[in-house]
């Protein structure tokens, strides 16, 4: 990974890290003053900034190219299913 990506994946929204230190410092099922989530778990909107956050970085993994080896890999799978 280059120093570019990693540096994008570290910046963080302004006042949401905040929030973050708040929720875990509290713990499960504080929301301060914040709707909680199902069954009390994390606030929903904590929630939210985290799934935007790892789909983010699942995003970036799936635009990359498939390594050559696997894709002789998966070739030679192919083809030995097919005797």
């Amino acid at each position: 990974m280059d120093a570019q990506k990693k540096d994008r994946r570290q910046k963080r929204t302004p006042g949401v890290s905040k929030r973050m230190d708040q929720a875990v410092k509290n713990g499960p099922g504080s929301t301060g003053g914040v709707r909680a989530g199902p069954e009390g778990g994390l606030p929903l909107t904590l929630q939210a900034h985290i799934g935007r956050h790892v789909r983010a970085v699942f995003d970036e993994v799936a635009r990359e190219p498939i390594p050559e080896h696997l894709l002789r890999l998966l070739k030679d799978l192919e083809q030995s299913g097919d005797k």
